[in-house]
């Protein structure tokens, strides 16, 4: 989440942003002290400017889609990539037509919420499907682990063709006319669907 908190502020136009690496977890860990009272933040005049050449649209999406110019990384579980299941706000299990999958998890120490070095990173991207001279499209099920792929490969990597696709797999599942790969049966979505259903009612 923290991820997808930086690209909204940069996005906003805000230059000088910091991710807190492990959190608080890792904050508390280390024995720092923590603030419990109240902070009120002071008004600021700031004026948004919006930077657009982070955001990849439903729209550029097709397009990329139907050109096949872009990578586009789904950070998702394999179970959700492989339309095995899906995120409650989508409507169809699948992934993007020639989707690859990198899940988000791949850039934190194992069994942690530490990011690694950035050699680490260059390692994890030297054996993915990342390719630095294409333009590249991160996504997920509401973009927030897709801002852990866009995370690292633009401010950690230093790549400049990444676009988070905010909405991802919530808004495109849900139009018929937009081709999705890994789609199961019509009888594997009701099983799936029933699923859900139950983990929502008997949880």
């Amino acid at each position: 989440a923290a991820a997808r908190v930086y690209w909204t502020l940069k996005v906003l136009g805000l230059k000088e942003l910091s991710v807190l690496n492990g959190g608080v977890k890792a904050w508390t860990g280390a024995k720092l002290p923590l603030n419990k009272e109240g902070v009120l933040a002071p008004t600021s005049n700031y004026e948004p400017q919006l930077d657009m050449s982070l955001i990849a649209t439903t729209q550029e999406v097709a397009q990329r889609v139907k050109s096949g110019d872009a990578v586009l990384i789904d950070a998702r579980p394999e179970a959700f990539f492989k339309g095995e299941t899906r995120a409650p706000m989508a409507k169809v299990p699948g992934t993007l037509p020639g989707a690859v999958n990198l899940r988000h998890d791949k850039w934190f120490a194992p069994g942690s919420s530490v990011f690694v070095s950035e050699n680490q990173a260059r390692q994890i991207a030297a054996s993915s499907p990342i390719d630095p001279a294409k333009q590249t499209v991160s996504f997920c099920n509401t973009g927030h682990w897709a801002a852990t792929n866009w995370f690292a490969m633009s401010e950690v990597l230093g790549q400049k063709n990444v676009k988070l696709y905010p909405t991802s797999m919530t808004e495109w599942s849900r139009d018929p006319n937009l081709p999705m790969d890994n789609v199961p049966s019509r009888v594997a979505q009701l099983v799936i669907d029933a699923k859900l259903w139950a983990d929502k009612t008997f949880k």
